[in-house]
């Protein structure tokens, strides 16, 4: 049995918020709380039966399980602001996890390397260095002063990670390495919330590209980095050339639907470069004015990765993986997963789709035990060899 199990399992128990106690009551207490420990602690190992009744109740396949493809995930720690249950929190990295790694193992079957960004670290002696800092990473990406239309794609194309998951209403985000080297970011699904999503996400660029020398400053530094990329200071200014005591709402839906950020990520925005006065930004936040205002409003759409999809439907129609196996990892929403039926293949060849996806030194540990048993058959069946020759030869 693989000797990541112990890995696999305890992921896949995070990943559903399960107790220890939960995946014994799940799995028709085929097993008890303390034999799971030990299985997780590696002290252990299952039978097969057990195994089967194990991913049954977690809702995964066997081989997920047993599966000898890992990788090493650091995350950044979650924004000290944020009050999410340690349960929580170790769901969030099991799930991120878990997608990343049905990911990397489609990348593999279908040919693909994931090549590291040259991403820029920008040192800090004070959180007010951030602007300078977007406005640099802009520059190298090549990016102007105009609009991002879709932030998720641009960091999908620069070779990041990017996962929309749901998770408690605390969450917001949280950016991670693999192997020390390939950037991720993960972020609250936000069904009506697109602008709140896109800072989200240029808020963990900030905390992936930025390092504050002071590590209080590390959230402010991020956040301020966030906003100063969705909505660059030479944007600002053109968009509102003199400083005032009042901006209209006109302006500010203008502005929001144009460069996909909140109403009052616009007025932090003109306060701060001292383009609309303390009273004028004030009285947005009487009475809950704006809160009120931004309920009303058409929502920015929320962004979706679309690398996912495209690595699911290569490997799909390729007859490379099942649509069970990608309904199960959480990674594809029930019409994305439809949409990708469509062009399933009708019949498959399970044996060579295990084959494929499996790690290469496990390929080729199986390729040498076939042909093992192949010699030892023909040693003891010589008449065959002569046979099959003569098939060939009359071919």
């Amino acid at each position: 049995m693989a000797s990541l199990f112990p890995i696999n399992l305890r992921g896949a128990r995070l990943r559903l918020g399960w107790t220890l106690d939960r995946l014994a009551g799940e799995a028709e207490k085929c097993v008890s709380k303390a034999m799971l420990s030990r299985y997780e602690q590696g002290a252990s190992l299952p039978t097969p039966a057990v195994v089967g009744q194990l991913a049954k109740a977690l809702r995964v396949p066997v081989s997920a399980l047993l599966t000898e493809s890992a990788f090493n995930v650091d995350f950044i720690a979650f924004r000290k602001t944020t009050h999410l249950p340690a349960m929580e929190q170790n769901r969030i990295k099991a799930e991120t996890e878990w997608r990343l790694r049905l990911r990397w193992d489609l990348m593999r079957v279908v040919g693909e390397t994931p090549a590291p960004p040259v991403l820029p670290r920008y040192e800090a002696a004070e959180k007010s260095a951030a602007e300078a800092h977007a406005s640099a990473l802009r520059l190298e990406w090549g990016l102007g002063n105009g609009p991002l239309p879709n932030l998720t794609n641009l960091l999908e194309d620069r070779a990041f990670e990017v996962i929309s998951l749901r998770a408690n209403p605390a969450f917001s985000g949280i950016s991670a390495w693999v192997e020390h080297r390939h950037p991720v970011i993960v972020v609250q699904h936000r069904d009506d919330d697109g602008a709140r999503q896109r800072m989200d996400l240029a808020h963990e660029l900030g905390h992936l590209v930025g390092n504050p020398v002071d590590a209080d400053t590390e959230e402010d530094y991020a956040g301020l980095f966030g906003a100063a990329l969705l909505f660059p200071e030479a944007a600002v200014r053109r968009e509102f050339p003199v400083r005032r005591n009042r901006i209209t709402l006109a302006e500010l839906k203008t502005v929001k639907s144009k460069y996909g950020i909140s109403f009052e990520a616009i007025l932090r925005r003109l306060r701060d470069l001292n383009l609309l006065s303390q009273e004028g930004y004030s009285w947005w936040y009487a009475k809950g004015n704006i809160r009120r205002q931004e309920k009303r409003e058409t929502p920015v759409p929320p962004e979706m990765p679309g690398r996912p999809v495209r690595l699911a439907s290569r490997a799909l129609t390729e007859d490379l993986v099942s649509i069970d196996t990608l309904a199960q990892s959480g990674d594809y929403p029930p019409d994305v997963l439809e949409d990708m039926k469509q062009q399933a293949p009708l019949r498959r060849d399970s044996l060579q789709q295990e084959y494929l996806r499996m790690p290469a030194g496990e390929r080729r540990k199986t390729f040498r035990k076939e042909a093992e048993e192949l010699a030892l058959h023909y040693a003891a069946n010589r008449d065959e060899i002569l046979s099959d020759l003569m098939d060939d030869i009359e071919e």
